[in-house]
């Protein structure tokens, strides 16, 4: 019996775990600007992530994904510096003029203490 019981109560507690240990992967909880906003000016763009990340694994690019007047524009990466925030849950992507009008993409991916990779992405206009 005991044979049977261990097995099958270690199996009940891994599905118990299993939920928290879900809840853990790094997500973005906040941005500026807000995902599908519009805006004027922008020379920075904040991420605000719910837990600390491993700075290392911190993966972003920035896209102008269409142009006013240009239906047909092809997406262009726009450079920009980047650094961390001192607390490790967030991080400011700097570019070096504002944006020009147009739709851009954002896309990120990090991992935090549990070092699974997550990532996502959001849209802006700027006017």
């Amino acid at each position: 019996m005991l044979k049977t019981f261990l097995p099958s109560t270690a199996a009940a507690f891994a599905l118990f775990l299993m939920p928290i240990t879900a809840a853990a992967h790094t997500k973005l909880i906040a941005s500026t600007p807000t995902a599908n906003s519009t805006v004027s000016k922008v020379t920075s763009i904040n991420l605000q992530f719910n837990e600390k990340i491993v700075a290392s694994t911190l993966k972003t690019e920035l896209v102008m994904t269409g142009m006013p007047g240009m239906a047909n524009h092809a997406p262009m990466k726009v450079p920009f510096s980047s650094m961390m925030g001192k607390e490790g849950k967030s991080a400011m992507l700097m570019v070096k003029r504002p944006l020009s009008p147009g739709t851009y993409k954002v896309t990120w991916s990090a991992a935090g203490a549990d070092t699974h990779r997550m990532g996502s992405e959001f849209s802006f206009t700027v006017k």
